[in-house]
């Protein structure tokens, strides 16, 4: 697919969800144009002023959807981003600039897909991994989701969906701080990547979430032999 030339939307706010935490989706149905065409991966800059202010959000959702975006945003930083996004309520107008970036899935490549994403860096990889499992890609595809808590967690219902319907999708959510009680994986998600992935050095990496994990990660992958050109990033605080 062509990069689309970027443009102004205009969008009505369709939900404002508290999905778990501090963790919101946000989806907007495209009034003009009335759909956005874009590879999964890219983002776009909302104008939510005063003049010239403007919030930059990964898209969640996958291209297909067309008429509607979804946005995941953790609110935690309370900056002028997350005060916009509690704002928000159903039927507001919003402008945006999109689609931007070339954080990007690699479709044609044959090669296995790791996915390593920590808190709302899951969003552009969510639309990666629904783009391509429902464009028929036969690849193997691994999450590996890092968050800190049991309340953090949301989407799980939809990652055990996709896992029952694609045999080549598995995912692995990491708690970094939870209760004794937990009965799940531990710790973050670098401790997990490089030891308990098959076939490394052939895999395809890509890395979103905090600038600390995306360097720490970087460092293991090419420390263990994975080429830098399998490496793909994106950082988000």
């Amino acid at each position: 697919m062509e990069p689309v030339k970027p443009a102004i939307y205009t969008a009505e706010v369709s939900s404002v969800v508290n999905m778990a935490g501090e963790f919101y989706v946000t989806r907007f149905v495209l009034a003009q144009p009335k759909e956005i065409q874009f590879q999964a991966g890219q983002y776009v800059i909302f104008l939510i002023g005063p003049p010239k202010g403007r919030h930059t959000l990964s898209i969640a959702s996958a291209p297909a959807q067309r008429g509607s975006i979804d946005i995941l945003q953790s609110v935690a930083p309370r900056g002028g981003g997350s005060t916009w996004l509690l704002a928000l309520k159903s039927g507001d107008t919003v402008q945006f600039l999109g689609p931007l970036g070339k954080f990007t899935l690699q479709k044609e490549s044959k090669r296995p897909k790791v996915f390593v994403a920590t808190g709302c860096g899951l969003a552009p990889l969510r639309s990666m991994i629904l783009d391509y499992l429902e464009t028929s890609g036969t690849a193997r595809v691994t999450l590996w989701w890092g968050l800190r808590h049991e309340t953090d967690i949301f989407w799980q219902e939809e990652l055990d969906g996709l896992r029952k319907k694609y045999p080549n999708f598995q995912y692995t959510m990491t708690l970094s701080k939870p209760v004794d009680a937990w009965m799940g994986v531990r710790g973050r998600v670098t401790q997990h990547v490089v030891g308990e992935t098959t076939e490394l050095t052939h895999s395809e990496f890509y890395l979103c979430g905090s600038r600390q994990m995306i360097i720490d990660m970087k460092g293991l992958l090419t420390d263990n032999g994975v080429p830098s050109e399998q490496i793909f990033t994106e950082t988000f605080f």
